[in-house]
């Protein structure tokens, strides 16, 4: 009964550190997401959309295309992941300073984030929104070979690649992203 139960703690706290993608579920999305602006409570969002056909590269080109000229720190997340939600609030204590420095912050999940709960998070995360389809997310987290989520990725100004951790995954802490960002924002 111990090793059962020291078995099932560790497995718990493996899971802690980061959540494995999961694979789509079968979900009809029954309306397109338009792109909304909104604030409140001084939290300022934008729900945004790219080519559904887009694949790949090209999914990640097109979203940073709508950055050129700004440093853009990119999450990749999803509504049902504890670690996602408990680096957002990290996050948070650092997003206000860097964002007046110029950075831009933008949020990818894919539709195993419930489309309910995703609108209903969004008031609360400041940053522009990328709800992306199974086939889409899949085919991001395989060209990018991201094996869980959270993972983050820092874009030049030009919109290349400056820092990343999306194969290794998990929160890197607040130092790390800050210093990355800062390192971006001086190019």
């Amino acid at each position: 009964m111990n090793r059962i139960l020291t078995l099932c703690a560790a497995l718990l706290m493996a899971g802690a550190a980061s959540c494995n993608n999961r694979p789509a579920t079968p979900q009809t999305q029954t309306a397109e997401v338009q792109t909304v602006a909104t604030q409140a409570d001084s939290v300022k969002f934008q729900v945004k959309t790219i080519d559904a056909s887009l694949r790949g590269d090209a999914i990640l080109k097109a979203i940073a295309a709508n950055y050129a000229g700004k440093v853009v720190l990119i999450d990749f997340w999803a509504t049902w992941c504890g670690p996602c939600r408990m680096a957002m609030k990290e996050l948070d204590t650092i997003k206000p300073e860097l964002a007046k420095k110029g950075c831009v912050f933008v949020y990818i999940t894919g539709e195993t984030s419930p489309l309910d709960a995703w609108k209903a998070m969004l008031p609360k995360i400041d940053g522009d929104h990328y709800r992306l389809a199974n086939e889409q997310w899949s085919s991001l987290c395989s060209t990018l070979k991201i094996p869980g989520i959270p993972c983050y990725m820092v874009l030049n100004r030009d919109g290349s690649q400056a820092w990343s951790n999306v194969t290794t995954g998990g929160y890197p802490g607040s130092e790390v992203l800050s210093n990355q960002i800062a390192v971006a924002l001086t190019k």
